[in-house]
């Protein structure tokens, strides 16, 4: 029997499909698999990578599909693993703020889930109501909260992924604090599907807070935004986002002028208020002309509408999205910078940053490959590129302990099946 043979003899029969539809939707980067599998429990997840591996057959975790554009396509692909009908959640204890869900499960989802006993899974990623729990772990996403709340680095306490030839590991657990030794779970933060396919996670919660408050506030010149951003950092003031948007973010988001920093405050009511005056009073020594309170639903679409900013789903095919981290006092030089390298090849760049993490989104348009390989070439930091443009960077630099990193890819995965060719050479 062939590859899909097995697989339909081994597996429920709606479980394998190899329509034409269906393989042209689930192509990696225009690489198109054999199959698409959609196991519906662990044990199906299981099955499905034990015979990949006896077929030495390539394949691709596939979530809410939402990050398949970033890093390089697969250098061979045979079936497509989907995640999402693995989408339950296997435990919550809300008095203890600890929770285990499937890892099809969407970001969305959970939060609704979350909001009846008000607590939350503190991120606020891109595309929530599509994203899915192990796509966020295994490309290690982040959002505007980060700087109050930490990344998903900061809230994993416990992780269990099926590897190559089906065995089911486990790592962490069900409490907050672990015992010392090998943080193992946090392997796969950030793996990009390379190590294992992930089953399901365990998360430590926050309760919602109890007052929420956001200023938007323009600035002619992004100079005296950022010496506002200094100022606010070397206080006591302790905003959850700090985002800055250039004038080509705001236009993206309907907003005007020539950048912007969004700000938000949350915790107890009279904390909130404290702490937006004084940002806004800061705003106002550096010049800011104009500071807006925003009221609760236009603060939730204005951080929706950033959080947004930097997804990679939906791309042009003369557009690119890259990512950058630098030291939180380069931000600004490293934003002048990717502007004026845009400019001079004739590209519009919108840029958001967590200016105060040093993380920075730049969305690039019209691009080609040739002046996307010139501009990433010029950009400080860069980490990843997402982008149909074929022929182009996909990642920056090699990061230290690449030899290391080369040793684990090849402890988990000696046949190189898992996303081949999509990560760092050699990993």
């Amino acid at each position: 029997m062939n590859l899909i043979e097995t697989l339909r003899t081994a597996l429920p029969p709606d479980t394998v499909q190899d329509d034409a539809p269906t393989l042209e939707a689930f192509s990696v980067q225009g690489v198109r698999p054999l199959c698409v599998v959609t196991p519906g429990n662990v044990e199906e997840l299981q099955v499905t990578l034990r015979i990949a591996a006896e077929r030495r057959a390539a394949l691709a975790a596939w979530g809410g599909g939402t990050q398949q554009l970033i890093g390089a396509p697969p250098t061979r692909l045979d079936l497509v693993v989907r995640t999402t009908q693995l989408n339950r959640v296997l435990a919550h204890t809300p008095d203890d703020l600890t929770i285990s869900v499937e890892a099809g499960m969407t970001f969305g989802a959970l939060r609704t889930y979350l909001a009846q006993h008000r607590q939350m899974l503190a991120l606020d990623p891109p595309l929530p109501d599509r994203a899915t729990i192990g796509g966020l772990i295994a490309t290690a996403t982040d959002g505007p909260r980060r700087l109050g709340y930490g990344t998903l680095r900061d809230v994993l306490i416990g992780i269990a992924v099926v590897e190559v030839g089906g065995r089911l590991s486990r790592g962490g657990g069900m409490v907050v604090k672990n015992v010392s030794g090998f943080d193992m779970m946090k392997l796969y933060l950030g793996s990009f599907g390379t190590l294992a396919v992930i089953a399901s996670a365990n998360f430590k919660l926050l309760p919602q807070p109890r007052a929420t408050g956001t200023i938007l506030c323009r600035f002619n010149d992004p100079k005296p935004a950022f010496a506002a951003l200094d100022e606010l950092d070397g206080t006591q003031l302790a905003p959850v986002a700090a985002e800055y948007l250039n004038r080509s973010a705001l236009a993206a988001m309907g907003q005007s002028g020539v950048c912007a920093l969004a700000l938000a405050a949350e915790g107890l009511p009279q904390a909130v208020e404290r702490q937006i005056n004084d940002m806004s009073a800061i705003m106002r020594r550096h010049g800011a002309p104009s500071i807006e309170r925003l009221d609760s639903s236009e603060a939730e679409a204005l951080w929706s509408a950033i959080a947004d900013l930097p997804q990679t789903a939906t791309l042009a095919a003369d557009e690119a999205v890259v990512k950058l981290s630098v030291l939180p006092a380069d931000v600004a030089s490293a934003i002048a910078q990717c502007e004026a390298s845009a400019a001079r090849v004739g590209s519009s760049v919108a840029i958001n940053a967590r200016a105060l993490n040093g993380v920075m989104y730049a969305r690039v348009r019209p691009v080609t490959a040739a002046a996307l390989t010139t501009l990433t070439a010029e950009l400080p930091g860069l980490q990843w590129v997402a982008t149909k443009l074929p022929d182009t960077p996909r990642w920056g630099a090699p990061p230290q302990g690449l030899d290391v990193m080369r040793r684990i890819r090849e402890e988990f995965d000696p046949l190189r099946l898992l996303n081949p060719g999509r990560f760092l050479p050699g990993v």
